[in-house]
């Protein structure tokens, strides 16, 4: 009995340590659903391939808020360096809270004046990790000569980096100061591009990354400084910046990163009355980002155009001819199943060579799809044969295959008369002799 008991234990121990294994995968690749966010509009990309993981209204036009600043901060670290003394203007003493003369920053009657001058790095930690909009007038008056300049400076970036639907108007992301409605817009993915270009610049990256710094301002004046971005170090948050409005409610763009893997990831226009909300978006967004995988939109066998080849008639040689071949996928084409990949998606079709015959003889052809700022490589092929090319012909080949038996019978005809010529002249010269 006891022996039969020990066996059935082994034999239970057995079956667990066999079905761990399979246990423990399924846990690991279980599917996060599609989020629903309460945000009007948000994004996920990866930082690396450029391709969308999840969107919700990724091409639509939002207020930005104060992740303006981020347009602000890129042309500063590529116009200053940390050691530049950046002088306290009037445009910026004009700005409203949060200032870095408001009683949020300074001790009760503390000032500095303008024409003081602050170190680049300060201002900097003052515009991301604070988000003071005196900061970003400063910025806008050292970089551009004028807050005027500098704005177009904002507009010509985006446009040299593709933002065709964004727009800035100030520095800062505020208010226009006497409609009291909000100027600067873009699109969540637009958002996500110019984020993605921000955090290759290192000393953003750096500034970013920070939860806290101290600062001297002028007057010898030591403050304490809070990021707003009050995820950081959370869920695999590593950067951003945070923007809120009335018209834009509570916004976010940023960098995340899991397991080596970076994310960017923004919100906009989400509540403005609960400022985690956009935090608790962004971080159901992500989990679903990190555990999504690309789904079949287009399988093996379907159409993806034609192409209009030429070849010579005779292969090196013969009038040039032209010929349509149309092409099909190889394979099934995965994304990210989301209506802003679907609805960009360009196959693109590059062959090798123009050459019907090459073609026809190889029949792979290299295709290369586009959706959005990613790019890959899939696989086609035609349904161009050398028969086909041949059946395209067929009168032509068939009158030349028929002229070259008609000009070789005639040849074995010119011949044979020719031998029967001369046989019948020997034969009368025997005849005669």
């Amino acid at each position: 009995m006891t022996k039969r008991k020990t066996l059935k234990t082994l034999a239970l121990a057995l079956s667990i340590s066999l079905l761990a294994p399979f246990a423990s995968k399924v846990h690991a690749t279980e599917k996060v659903n599609t989020p629903e966010i309460i945000s009007k509009a948000g994004i996920v990309v990866d930082y690396d391939t450029g391709e969308v993981i999840y969107e919700k209204s990724g091409n639509e036009k939002m207020y930005l808020a104060s992740t303006t600043k981020l347009m602000t901060a890129l042309l500063f670290a590529e116009n200053a360096k940390k050691t530049d003394q950046i002088v306290y203007t009037e445009t910026a003493l004009a700005q409203p809270p949060y200032t870095m003369q408001s009683e949020q920053m300074l001790p009760y009657g503390k000032s500095f004046k303008v024409g003081d001058t602050i170190d680049a790095d300060t201002v900097m930690k003052e515009l991301l990790l604070f988000s003071g909009n005196d900061a970003a007038y400063m910025i806008a008056d050292h970089v551009g000569g004028t807050s005027e300049k500098f704005i177009q400076m904002m507009n010509d970036k985006a446009k040299e980096l593709g933002l065709v639907n964004t727009h800035f108007k100030n520095p800062n992301g505020l208010p226009d100061s006497v409609t009291g409605k909000d100027v600067n817009y873009s699109t969540a993915y637009e958002l996500s591009i110019l984020t993605k270009k921000v955090y290759e610049n290192e000393w953003i990256r750096e500034t970013m990354a920070l939860s806290n710094a101290t600062v001297t301002l002028p007057g010898d004046n030591i403050i304490h400084l809070e990021n707003r971005n009050t995820e950081l170090g959370k869920n695999g948050n590593i950067g951003g910046k945070t923007g809120v409005t009335n018209d834009a409610g509570t916004c976010f763009a940023g960098l995340y990163e899991r397991n080596g893997r970076k994310l960017i990831g923004v919100v906009l226009k989400s509540d403005r009355n609960d400022n985690d909300a956009r935090f608790r978006d962004l971080n159901s967004m992500m989990d679903y980002s990190y555990s999504a995988e690309k789904q079949v939109v287009k399988k093996a066998g379907d159409d993806v155009g034609s192409l209009e080849l030429e070849y010579k008639l005779f292969g090196f040689f013969g009038p040039t001819k032209t010929i349509t071949a149309n092409v099909t996928l190889s394979e099934d084409l995965k994304l990210y199943n989301n209506s802003l990949n679907v609805n960009n998606l360009e196959i693109t079709l590059k062959p090798e060579s123009n050459n019907a015959w090459k073609l026809a003889s190889k029949n792979d052809i290299p295709l290369s799809a586009t959706v959005l700022d990613s790019a890959f490589e899939v696989k086609g092929s035609s349904d161009l044969t050398v028969f086909k090319l041949i059946k395209a012909n067929m009168f032509v080949y068939l009158a030349i295959i028929l002229a070259i038996v008609i000009i070789v019978i005639l040849i074995v005809l010119i011949i044979k008369i020719i031998n029967n010529r001369k046989r019948y002249s020997r034969s009368r010269r025997r005849r005669r002799y």
